[in-house]
């Protein structure tokens, strides 16, 4: 049997983040955990350890106007780390209109 990897979303928050991943096959995604933020790099260690990802998306906030939005700067050094400690591309998605 061949194992497929993940893809694994992102949902950076100050205080919490939301994390959804897909199946194997990469049809459905499905939410996975609300950690708090400050627990993010040990969460992923232990479940870069577990499963197989090919690829992290992160949302990338931006105003109406497609302007960065306040977090954004926070949000770009967090994908800075991600890339660096666990060698994998992570992919910014704008999420304007993804929640209403």
């Amino acid at each position: 049997m061949i194992y497929m990897s993940r893809v694994l979303a992102i949902d950076y928050g100050r205080k919490r983040t939301g994390l959804a991943h897909t199946d194997p096959e990469k049809i459905i995604a499905s939410p996975l955990e609300t950690i708090l933020t400050k627990d993010i790099f040990n969460y992923l260690t232990t479940y870069f350890k577990t499963e197989k990802v090919e690829a992290v998306v992160v949302g990338n906030p931006k105003t109406l106007q497609n302007k960065p939005a306040l977090i954004c700067s926070e949000i770009n050094s967090f994908v800075k780390k991600i890339e660096k400690k666990f060698n994998i591309s992570v992919h910014m998605i704008d999420e304007r209109f993804t929640s209403k």
